[in-house]
């Protein structure tokens, strides 16, 4: 071979591998701009989701403050969803209450009812019984009066008229009956069928909620509830700043929680 013809082969031979060395940085460019663009779409994914991430601590933080603001104004202080019971079909006791079907004022006449001179009716509750006499020049009002006088012995009962002028009875305590008796009951509204009454006995589930000491209620109800903030508001960050941390991305996360 000679010598022309080595460097022609030569010469040809650099030429390929000048070909072959651009191709191959060719290829590594585009190689690194692949790795780049994933890189920025990785980062772009953390991101996200760590946005969504937030969003929904605030909400349940929101949430949470808003139950708490309400067990302020209801009375409790407890974390919220801490109080136990059906509070919504609860009923408590009700003292046994009676009313007539005659309508009438304080200065109605017992007279013009029917209810004459020496004429009694009787009402009683837990075995004491308050006894009216009429006097013959009396009235509605001289009968509530004595009905409501609190003696001892007397029937421990509330008189009154309701807004149609209608006699009303109701016991002082939620255990006793209330019973009207005598020939002219029926003359002032109470006429038989209508002169027993029984109280109402409580309910549903009696609600528990944590109580304290009226002196020191209303210095203690403040820190609990913030107490109770206070670890909502850690819980709902952290975990939002460990779901960036398991995604390779805690930086991003603007604290919005602290």
């Amino acid at each position: 071979m000679g010598v022309s013809s080595i460097g022609l082969f030569l010469q040809s031979a650099a030429n390929s591998f000048g070909s072959v060395q651009g191709s191959w940085n060719a290829s590594v460019g585009a190689a690194d701009s692949l790795m780049s663009a994933m890189s920025t779409a990785l980062v772009s994914e953390a991101k996200g989701k760590a946005s969504i991430a937030n969003g929904e601590a605030l909400t349940r933080t929101n949430n949470q403050i808003s139950q708490i603001i309400q067990n302020i104004l209801n009375g409790t202080t407890g974390a919220s969803g801490s109080s136990t019971g059906s509070t919504g079909t609860y009923k408590p006791a009700q003292p046994a209450s009676g009313t007539g079907n005659k309508a009438v004022s304080v200065s109605t006449p017992l007279s013009t009812l029917g209810f004459t001179q020496g004429g009694t009716i009787y009402v009683s509750v837990g075995g004491n019984t308050t006894t009216y006499t009429s006097t013959g020049s009396d009235t509605v009002g001289d009968l509530l009066t004595t009905l409501n006088t609190n003696l001892p012995n007397f029937a421990q009962v509330k008189a009154s008229l309701n807004s149609r002028g209608d006699i009303v009875l109701t016991a002082k305590n939620t255990k006793d009956q209330i019973n009207v008796s005598g020939v002219y009951a029926s003359n002032i509204g109470f006429a038989v069928g209508n002169r027993t009454f029984k109280p109402t006995a409580a309910s549903g589930t009696k609600p528990t909620t944590t109580t304290a000491s009226s002196s020191t209620s209303e210095t203690t109800a403040a820190p609990k509830a913030n107490t109770s903030l206070q670890g909502s508001l850690a819980m709902n960050n952290g975990s939002a700043a460990m779901f960036l941390a398991s995604s390779g991305a805690s930086g991003s996360l603007v604290n919005m929680l602290g």
